[in-house]
């Protein structure tokens, strides 16, 4: 949502108030960016089916059977081993949104 406004004038007050309530949604929206952050940085980039669970808060099931197999989120194969890329496990998941 874009809100253009070419010509405005507040008084000292509303101005005020203004001020504080973009204040208070750019903390909120910092808050939020760390806290994303964070939970990036306790996996590592390429996870196995447990950690990828955890990350996208699911069981091992749900995560296997149904994302992986029905839904077809992508996984990484090397020598047999199988891991989740944390920007597909996050695509996944904003595609999915409802």
């Amino acid at each position: 949502m874009k809100l253009t406004i070419d010509e405005l004038d507040l008084s000292p007050a509303l101005r005020e108030v203004v001020r504080e309530a973009a204040a208070e949604e750019g903390k909120r929206q910092a808050i939020i960016f760390i806290e994303e952050y964070k939970k990036k940085l306790a996996y590592p980039k390429y996870m196995n089916y447990n950690q990828a669970a955890k990350y996208m808060n699911t069981s091992y099931n749900t995560l296997k059977k149904v994302f992986i197999l029905k839904k077809g989120l992508r996984v990484v194969v090397i020598d047999g081993y199988e891991k989740i890329d944390q920007k597909d496990a996050d695509d996944f998941m904003e595609k999915n949104k409802k």
